[in-house]
């Protein structure tokens, strides 16, 4: 296959007319992804091929609907393969989500987890389906009190100042151990991603 690309300096529209009429050139016929011609517009190319005064020009038009053609294939071939490509990283990323060894949840600003992890449900004893809907301060140790609001507050503090919006605060869970939470704002700014640890540190019992 000949060079498709063209000149470097030729915009997007040019280097796909020049790639199609290249592959028309060699013969390439239109692989109608991008459409066929209606009944009216092939009587009128008939029509105008069938007269000696307009079979030049009906010839011309032919070609130049059989360029618009093969455009239209390529660009629904280029499309096709973004999508593949798309889908093949967002399957790749949601991979290292979910098997990611440290734990990993996606909270509201209210405070319910949209999104876990396996290592999320391994630290909280459950499978990351059931954490979703459930609120982060039901999986803490009564008495702490609301974690959205320190952590939304200790966020923006950091904000304000110029820092990256990280926070960072410690917690107890019902069965004495402590985890540490590291939150900071999702880019649509209604939610928080958060990586939570279990530290070597216990609380004490009362």
């Amino acid at each position: 296959m000949t060079d498709t690309h063209g000149d470097p300096n030729a915009g997007p529209q040019d280097r796909l007319r020049r790639s199609a009429r290249s592959l028309l050139d060699q013969g390439a016929a239109p692989r109608n992804g991008g459409g066929t011609l209606g009944v009216d517009a092939l009587q009128l190319l008939f029509q105008r091929a069938s007269n000696p005064e307009t079979a030049a020009d009906a010839l011309q038009l032919l070609h130049e609907l059989q360029t618009y053609q093969v455009e239209l294939d390529l660009l629904h071939e280029q499309l096709q393969a973004n999508e593949q490509e798309i889908s093949e990283e967002l399957t790749h990323y949601k991979a290292l989500f979910e098997r990611a060894p440290a734990a990993y949840l996606t909270v509201t600003l209210g405070g319910t987890i949209t999104e876990g992890n396996h290592a999320a449900g391994m630290l909280f004893g459950e499978s990351p389906e059931a954490l979703v809907g459930m609120n982060l301060n039901s999986l803490v140790a009564p008495g702490r009190g609301n974690i959205m609001a320190s952590v939304a507050s200790s966020a923006g503090v950091l904000q304000g100042a110029g820092e990256p919006g990280t926070a960072e605060t410690e917690v107890d869970l019902p069965d004495h151990r402590r985890i540490i939470i590291r939150a900071s704002r999702a880019p649509s700014a209604d939610s928080f991603l958060m990586i939570l640890t279990e530290t070597t540190t216990h609380a004490n019992v009362s």
